[in-house]
């Protein structure tokens, strides 16, 4: 993409539009009651940084993205430990399973 001659990465501007406090930023600008719109000149009017170069930009597009997938994993990790504790704490209350003391050698 071409922005007045500077050159601009898609993915960055993507990044960059998704940041919490820029989407608060468009959000109060925007109307309509259930979708909301904005006009281009709004958008326009928003002040953010870009790195000068397209590959400082895809750089830090790329990790964000890494980052975002890698956020994405240890959640479902998260989600998945936080069910097999569940499980297994029902299945100790309800002796289900039981639990053997270990020996511990001094």
């Amino acid at each position: 993409m071409d922005l007045g001659g500077n050159r601009l990465s898609k993915q960055f501007l993507f990044n960059v539009f998704n940041l919490p406090h820029l989407r608060v930023e468009v959000a109060k600008t925007s109307t309509g009651s259930k979708v909301k719109h904005t006009s281009p000149t709004k958008l326009r009017a928003v002040k953010v940084g870009i790195p000068p170069t397209l590959d400082e930009q895809e750089e830090i597009a790329t990790a964000i993205s890494t980052t975002e997938r890698k956020i994405g994993v240890a959640t479902k990790m998260k989600t998945q430990l936080q069910d097999l504790f569940r499980t297994l704490l029902h299945e100790l209350m309800t002796a289900k399973t039981r639990v053997h003391e270990l020996e511990i050698a001094e």
